[in-house]
């Protein structure tokens, strides 16, 4: 693929990526919903099934712009679903989780939501839900595994659709089919696909998809470089959507514009489109159709020479797409830093970027964008003079380029053929005309055949050094990560063992407590009935007996604490929260020290050991403090989200040499440490003599 096309993809595939998630979301047939009005509407109405179909709404409504608020009331969904013992509320609600979790990056997450709302919808045949989990898991493999398998799924989906004629669905799907085969470049197929689209539109009066379906023809005919039509299908749908004040969607077909002017060079046009394109999203808060703007007019900066600004362009972009969860915007974004590095002459920054880069593509399976890059870095090494690295990255573009031959090597191969066919019949013609020539000419071809073969056997030799050298170096890497993944897995192996050390003890501790608690405990206060009977009946021996009950009832005392430091009655009772706000409440009450806990969130319950694990890590951070510290405050500060919990405790003491701590290893801190990293957390530390200490982590809940 040569440098031109390259850039030329930045904006044509992020386009197409942003109006695939926008038409995924899309609800055809409506001018949209106040979200505004559905939230006053939610507040008023009782539990019954309309609600249902707000939550749903809502949900949707806020999928694109605000994730975790979409998350908040696709949950309620499926509360209330299973409260109303509403089956298609259920898979409602599963389906528009995994959707959210698409649209967000969780794919594992989302791939739980999406089989469940499939499984539902097959056992209990309903088609349509059905066909819908077809769309989202189609929507998924598209982002995780490509779009051959995505578009199987949407076939599936098409399929059920048109078996109930569900006009609307028929057209979500060929949107989808459409996409899938844009991006296996399979264009004039999907332009087939999207007039299929339009004409639903026609038939049903549906302006909102007629404005969406002329962009999905304005992309298609632009990645043919047919820039009249595709201009012509854009201008289209914006007198649409504009009419129907869809914003969004003006902004996408300005964008698309942007990339055509673009595409002919002329930057001054194109940065007048990008820029409306910018606009309109700031006053939509469309956050992705924003970053996409931010890249086009970086692409303008960049071949304009202002190579400055493009790069502060394009590294806004990389923190919109990292924050949406977009991996290939961010790759495209911060692969243009790359460009603009090597265009300055500073070849050890673009390689290392393009490397960066290549690691990303090749962990998400973007290969498109792995050829893209290869060639990059070939290109660098090159112009630094570094021709073996230039030889052995050109050796593997080629190799993958080969491995996923496009149309246009294919034409390439056609009129090369074409070419060559055409110099024979000359050659053949010339022959017949005057057959001296041909001798000479076919001694001269001799001569050149034998310089052939000697520049062959020499080049072939060359290249053998070089693959040589190449899987040598390939194998020694190879070896390298078995040896890190062996170390890995006995690490592993360590952990799990310390797992089940540390579960053994706890278990341990359990059991001891139960015992001093039910069985010394018991048998003590029994005998310090006994005594006080006998105190009663024993006159004489009063004060003796006295000072027995004293003892015994200390005993007793001794025992309860020591029972309760093992194994807290409110931790196993009612969890860690109310275990923990007791443990900072008896330390407030103790003298000459004031303690305070501040808990954010649900107080959800968590796994068993999980409890007892950071019950015992809040513990020992207090003990240090009451035994060392010799502080006037403590403050425990927690802050409980969906997946996740953060932990900050600190306290006004003392402090300490926090290096000095580190190399003697001390019982206290090492407890600390260890018990976060079998949580799956990381503890970081704050302190130094006289300044207090800080100590914060979070795990995954």
């Amino acid at each position: 693929m040569l440098r031109a096309d390259i850039y030329r993809l930045n904006g044509i595939l992020i386009t197409c990526f942003i109006l695939f998630c926008q038409m995924q979301n899309c609800c055809f047939g409506q001018t949209g919903l106040n979200l505004d009005s559905l939230t006053r509407q939610l507040d008023s109405q009782p539990d019954d099934t309309l609600k249902l179909k707000i939550l749903y709404e809502l949900s949707r409504g806020y999928m694109q712009n605000d994730p975790s608020l979409a998350l908040s009331y696709s949950n309620k969904l499926l509360l209330l679903s299973e409260k109303l013992n509403n089956l298609p509320g259920l898979i409602d609600a599963l389906s528009i989780k995994g959707r959210i979790y698409i649209t967000s990056g969780q794919y594992d997450s989302a791939k739980i939501y999406c089989d469940k709302s499939i499984q539902l919808s097959d056992s209990t045949k309903d088609i349509k839900r059905l066909a819908e989990g077809y769309s989202n898991y189609g929507y998924l493999l598209y982002r995780t595994k490509g779009s051959s398998p995505g578009y199987e799924y949407y076939l599936k989906s098409y399929n059920l659709f048109k078996e109930i004629a569900d006009s609307i669905g028929i057209a979500n799907s060929l949107n989808g089919i459409g996409v899938m085969l844009m991006k296996q470049s399979k264009y004039d197929s999907a332009i087939y696909y999207y007039l299929q689209l339009i004409r639903i539109g026609e038939k049903l009066k549906i302006d909102e998809l007629l404005g969406k379906g002329f962009i999905n023809l304005g992309l298609a005919y632009d990645e043919l470089k047919d820039y009249q039509r595709a201009s012509y299908y854009f201008k289209e749908s914006i007198k649409i959507n504009e009419k129907l004040n869809n914003l969004i969607f003006v902004s996408t077909a300005c964008d698309n514009l942007g990339n055509i002017m673009y595409n002919k060079h002329e930057y001054d046009s194109a940065w007048n489109f990008y820029s409306k394109a910018s606009e309109l999203c700031k006053r939509t808060n469309h956050q992705l159709g924003l970053v996409n703007a931010q890249i086009g007019l970086g692409n303008v900066l960049l071949e304009t020479g202002e190579y400055d600004k493009a790069y502060q362009f394009y590294e806004e972009a990389k923190k919109s797409y990292s924050s949406l969860g977009n991996t290939e915007g961010y790759l495209i974004a911060y692969k243009n830093q790359g460009l603009i590095n090597e265009k300055r002459g500073n070849y050890e920054a673009s390689i290392q970027i393009y490397d960066s880069c290549l690691l990303i593509a090749e962990k998400y399976n973007l290969n498109e964008r792995r050829v893209e890059l290869l060639f990059n870095i070939y290109n660098s090494y090159w112009l630094k003079k570094d021709f073996e690295n230039a030889f052995k990255y050109l050796l593997d573009y080629q190799l993958l380029r080969d491995s996923i031959m496009s149309v246009e090597k294919a034409e390439l191969i056609a009129n090369l053929q074409l070419k060559y066919e055409k110099e024979k019949d000359s050659v053949h013609i010339l022959s017949l005309e005057n057959e001296k020539l041909v001798m000479k000419d076919t001694i001269r071809q001799r001569t050149i055949q034998r310089n052939r073969y000697v520049y062959a056997g020499s080049g072939t030799i060359l290249v053998f050094i070089f693959v040589f050298a190449y899987y040598r170096q390939r194998t020694h890497k190879n070896r390298i990560i078995s040896e890190q993944r062996i170390i890995q897995l006995e690490e592993e192996k360590k952990l799990w063992a310390a797992r089940a050390i540390v579960e053994g003890q706890e278990e341990e501790r359990k059991r001891i407590a139960r015992e001093l608690h039910d069985g010394l405990g018991v048998l003590l206060s029994t005998a310090k009935m006994q005594f006080t009977t006998l105190r009663d009946n024993s006159p004489q021996n009063r004060s003796m007996i006295d000072k027995a009950t004293k003892l015994l009832e200390q005993a007793s005392g001794d025992v309860r604490r020591i029972s309760h430091n093992m194994m807290p009655g409110l931790l196993t009772k009612f969890g860690f929260f109310e275990a923990v706000e007791d443990l900072i409440e008896q330390i407030d009450e103790s003298e000459g020290i004031h303690a305070v806990t501040e808990i954010h969130g649900e107080h959800k319950r968590l796994t068993e050991n999980t409890e007892i694990m950071l019950y015992r890590i809040v513990q020992e951070m207090v003990n240090n403090t009451l035994k060392y510290a010799e502080a006037k405050n403590i403050v425990l500060d927690i802050d409980v989200t969906t997946d996740k919990m953060k932990f900050s405790y600190s306290d006004d003491g003392k402090g300490f040499d926090l290096n000095e701590k580190l190399k003697s290893k001390s019982i206290g801190l090492t407890s600390i440490q260890s018990r976060v990293k079998f949580l799956g957390g990381e503890l970081e530390m704050e302190t130094s003599i006289g300044a207090g200490v800080r100590y914060t982590f979070q795990i995954l809940c």
